[in-house]
């Protein structure tokens, strides 16, 4: 999450694309399939390109569900409806909520603290 020297994709698309790839946020990009990890820059583009013109960020093309994990905890994932968590991911300043669905996606997830079930206020 450092951004001196090159700005990131963002934490909502981060969230949003590690569901999409049905991965957590927390699997190390080299242990992504490689099946998955071909798809992530054509997907991250699309996403980019689709809301470059929005004023709110969508990433499900469904009116009144625009995200489908980032911000939604506790709530059901729009897709099995098992609870959306939140944990913080980074150190410091630069720690941020991360969102994820446990049954969508796989590989490892927080273990030093429990989840948050409240999102805080952040500037992405």
């Amino acid at each position: 999450l450092d951004q001196r020297n090159l700005a990131g994709i963002g934490n909502v698309y981060k969230s949003e694309l590690c569901f999409l790839l049905g991965a957590t946020p927390w699997l190390p990009i080299g242990a992504l399939p490689a099946d998955r990890a071909a798809k992530l820059p054509a997907l991250a583009k699309k996403l980019l390109e689709a809301n470059r013109d929005r004023p709110v960020r969508t990433t499900t093309g469904r009116r009144g569900q625009d995200l489908f994990v980032y911000g939604r905890a506790p709530r059901p994932c729009l897709r099995c409806h098992t609870s959306v968590r939140v944990a913080d991911q980074g150190d410091g300043s630069r720690e941020r909520p991360t969102y994820w669905c446990p049954n969508c996606q796989t590989g490892p997830a927080p273990t030093t603290a429990p989840p948050r079930t409240t999102p805080r206020r952040t500037t992405n």
